[in-house]
């Protein structure tokens, strides 16, 4: 290889120091001026300066040469010898160059500096933050959540980062999020699993982070990351809370959290909104309003006046909330037994619409008269159908088997080749249902009428995850108008609950006939904020919509109290204390068929149920 030349090495020097940016650039700048002024400044001196006497100083003459080489205008009004006036004349011409080039260099700086600062590298500097790692549908639910949280806080801080343009994240949270109100949302552009992007969003300082992704597998190495760098840091209270949408990811989310990590299954939390609102239409609302920071919501109290009562003496001593259980040593315990009582240092956990002192008054009167002594409410076989399959509809048919009643049917019907019969069933052996599988094009209104002709007691239709999420949501429509007309044409009244991917689509599907409707976007999201502001509502939450455990479900009222007479909230919530449940809302029906959904009264007064009614109650081991 032939051996570069003088000239070509300095070019290469030059160019790596033109290529470092603004800053060389500048020192470049400088370094020519110093030299023009101090070879322009000692040539004037030895010229005699202007008049050639030599009666001006160095430095005298150095600073005109200065003023020349800034300052063009200065030549105009300079006198002297043709010698010195030659000398300033090349020196104000090299000013020229230096001043033009100069002010494109600045300029190209402020501008390089804008576009840095859009494309979101630039580190945050907040403290108590609360950091969203990834932008997809989700994000903007989650955001106007943590708004209502933070309501009454001065600075609240989110820091968005994901993969995505800083400009397009800020317009979209502006056009969907009409007020914020205190919070301040900062977006950052980076690598989710990249320790150094993360680093951007100040995880030293911030209170939880929210893993929004999703990529199972990538959500799992953000979750590494981040608590990698909450050791580096120190950071000890922090947390990070994240949603897997496979099972057989849970474990290795969970490993890669250790201690920090609070991880929701996707399809699990899913499956059972969707059979239970199948199966009681409205369970998507109670659910909508108990997670969300707006209106009433869940609490953790410490009422030292309740210290020996049950729970159920407490909810006949408090008008506005009700009391769903306690936190005991650090663990929240739902539906605590009426035959036990609050001990010293429990926390109650209630249900209210802020967050003001609990304060007891005296007992209200119960009318024990109109309990129902012979409740008559066996479990009958349930037929369901289902429209559409999506990777979630095993666990869909787990949730059914935990609640059905023995001789239950499901009947799955989706477009030929969509389905995978043996990946369906699995290893799982159902106890309760009977599953059958049709394949038709279930778009087509003969096919639907066939389905129909079944009489199942719910239809759920599913939105196609292959799809993308608007064309999904059409489709969906697309049934939706279909079964509306054959329910009219046939003369029968078929609870329809209907899975969409977007609130918008949501609008449209009102205007026509569904009983329900399960947003999965919209309730993880409201889930995520709530656990990111609280860790301790993962638990309760856990809890509520398990099949195990003490759950929120709806019964016939008719099971607790006689339909023929007035009753107050009192005394529902005293009736469902007999059987170990905790009442904390009803669904009451109108002449037309249509329901409205009480959760925690705010008027205890008394009113008249129907055999339709229904109550909602938190209850153990639920069928």
């Amino acid at each position: 290889m032939k051996k570069p030349t003088i000239q070509q090495r300095l070019k290469y020097s030059f160019d790596n120091l033109m290529s470092k940016g603004t800053a060389s650039l500048l020192l470049i700048l400088g370094i020519i001026t110093f030299v023009v002024v101090v070879i322009g400044g000692l040539a004037a001196v030895a010229l005699g300066g202007p008049d050639g006497t030599g009666a001006e100083s160095t430095g005298s003459t150095i600073w005109f040469t200065l003023m020349h080489a800034i300052n063009t205008g200065v030549l105009a009004k300079e006198e002297g010898t043709v010698a010195y006036l030659f000398v300033m004349t090349i020196v104000t011409l090299v000013g020229i160059f230096i001043t033009s080039f100069l002010i494109g260099t600045i300029s190209n700086g402020i501008k390089d500096k804008v576009t840095e600062l859009q494309r979101g590298k630039s580190r945050v500097i907040e403290k108590g933050h609360t950091i969203i790692i990834g932008f997809d549908e989700n994000v903007t639910s989650i955001i106007q959540e943590l708004a209502y949280a933070n309501a009454n806080q001065k600075d609240a801080v989110v820091v968005l980062m994901a993969d995505h343009d800083k400009t397009d994240m800020e317009d979209t949270i502006r056009d969907r999020i009409s007020d914020l109100g205190n919070l301040r949302v900062v977006c950052r552009n980076g690598k989710p699993d990249s320790p150094k992007d993360l680093k951007v969003c100040s995880l030293d300082t911030c209170k939880s982070i929210v893993v929004n992704l999703e990529d199972d597998f990538m959500t799992v190495k953000t979750i590494l990351a981040c608590e990698t760098l909450l050791d580096e840091y120190g950071n000890k209270d922090a947390y990070i809370t994240a949603t897997v949408r496979d099972r057989e990811v849970l474990q290795p989310a969970k490993i890669a959290g250790g201690e920090r990590a609070e991880i929701l299954n996707f399809h699990k939390t899913m499956a059972r909104l969707m059979v239970q609102a199948g199966r009681h239409p409205g369970m998507s609302e109670i659910l909508s309003e108990l997670l969300s920071f707006k209106g009433d919501e869940l609490y953790i109290q410490d009422v030292k006046e309740a210290v020996g009562l049950s729970l159920n003496e407490v909810n006949l001593r408090i008008p506005n909330s009700t009391v769903i259980g306690v936190v005991r040593d650090g663990v929240p315990i739902l539906n605590l037994e009426s035959n036990k009582q609050i001990e010293s240092g429990d926390q109650l956990i209630l249900i209210a619409s802020d967050d003001d002192a609990l304060v007891l008054k005296d007992r209200a009167t119960v009318n024990d008269n109109v309990f129902q002594r012979e409740p008559n409410n066996e479990e009958e076989p349930h037929t369901l159908l289902v429209l559409g399959y999506s990777d979630i509809l095993n666990q869909i048919l787990v949730e059914e088997d935990a609640y059905a009643a023995p001789g239950s049917k499901v009947i799955i019907a989706t477009e030929p080749g969509k389905i995978d019969k043996e990946e369906l069933m699995g290893k799982t052996a159902f106890k309760n249902i009977d599953v059958e599988v049709k394949e038709g094009k279930i778009y087509t209104r003969r096919v639907l009428e066939s389905l129909v002709r079944n009489n199942p007691n719910s239809i759920l239709l599913i939105a196609d995850p292959v799809l993308d999420e608007e064309e999904a949501d059409a489709k969906t429509l697309m049934l939706q108008l279909q079964l509306t007309d054959i329910a009219e044409e046939i003369g029968t009244d078929i609870p329809l609950t209907i899975e969409m991917n977007s609130t918008r689509n949501q609008r449209l599907s009102q205007m026509m006939r569904a009983t329900d409707f399960v947003i999965s976007s919209k309730i993880t999201s409201k889930m995520m904020a709530q656990i990111s502001e609280e860790r301790y509502k993962k638990a309760i939450l856990n809890d509520l919509i398990s099949e195990g455990g003490s759950s929120i479900c709806m019964k016939p009222i008719s099971r607790y109290v006689l339909t023929n007479e007035a009753v107050d909230f009192y005394t529902l919530g005293a009736s469902a204390a007999r059987y170990d449940e905790i009442a904390i809302g009803y669904k009451k029906f109108d002449e037309e068929g249509n329901f409205e959904v009480e959760i925690n009264p705010k008027s205890r007064e008394a009113i008249m149920f129907t055999d339709k009614d229904e109550i909602i109650v938190i209850a153990k081991n639920t069928a």
